[in-house]
């Protein structure tokens, strides 16, 4: 029985050495690849199938591998992804607008000797000025730069009104039918009562007439220029006030005037 036991231990212990052996050898790997140490187990054992069998399927795997390896796979192109819009760029700041500035005032610093172009004619008198005066002959100003009158023009309407009513919008009609500023007539064409004593009013007509009546009241005197629009009984009585006249219209322009 130890004979047996030690005979049949020794033959089972030989087929495993072959196979490893045949393993490390690794013929049957390489050439087929489907022969596995099972299979060869099989040969060894007379189990069905076998290298045989093995060697069958490694032939065919061998060539159903083949045409594959024949192939040369090509990659599809590659291609780019387009590229993303430009990102939009943040808004210009806007530009300030330059403040507009106001024209020059051509009568800005005017002097008494622009306001008293052909000098005083006789003695002046003055005065000292309500609001009131004031406010009429800051109209009478305003009335000549609106007409781009010179200014010697103001003067010789503020020594006029100044001579016929004190400055005073005289809404009683006095000597007849005058009114007003300048003691202007209704019957004499100058305008309705209620335009007559409107000082905006009175002074356009005053200034409108100075231009039809004396053209070149620049080179006249003032009593000349205011006369030939006024047509007085006493003509030069307008002399008197062009010197108050003159510094009353250069405090407007200058905004000294109170």
């Amino acid at each position: 029985m130890g004979a047996h036991s030690k005979s049949k231990h020794g033959a089972a212990h030989k087929p495993s050495r072959i196979l490893t052996q045949a393993v490390e050898a690794q013929p049957w790997s390489r050439r087929y690849p489907a022969i596995t140490i099972a299979a060869l187990a099989g040969t060894m054992v007379g189990a069905p199938g076998g290298v045989a069998a093995a060697m069958v399927a490694g032939v065919g795997a061998a060539s159903a591998v083949a045409p594959q390896a024949a192939v040369v796979a090509t990659s599809p192109p590659i291609v780019a992804p387009p590229s993303p819009p430009p990102a939009p760029s943040a808004s210009p700041t806007p530009t300030a607008k330059p403040t507009p500035t106001a024209p020059p005032n051509p009568y800005a610093h005017t002097t008494l000797a622009q306001l008293e172009p052909t000098g005083l004619y006789g003695a002046q008198s003055y005065f000292t000025a309500t609001a009131s005066q004031w406010s009429n002959a800051k109209i009478i100003v305003k009335v000549a730069e609106e007409r781009k009158m010179p200014l010697y023009a103001a003067v010789i309407a503020v020594a006029t009104a100044t001579q016929e009513s004190q400055l005073t919008n005289l809404t009683v009609a006095t000597n007849a039918d005058s009114l007003g500023l300048f003691q202007q007539r209704p019957s004499a064409g100058w305008g309705t009562a209620a335009q007559l004593t409107n000082p905006y009013y009175a002074s356009n007509a005053f200034l409108a007439a100075l231009g039809v009546y004396a053209p070149h009241y620049m080179s006249l005197s003032l009593w000349e220029a205011a006369q030939a629009v006024q047509r007085s009984g006493f003509p030069t009585a307008y002399a008197q006030w062009q010197s108050q006249a003159a510094h009353m219209v250069m405090a407007i322009v200058n905004g000294t005037a109170p």
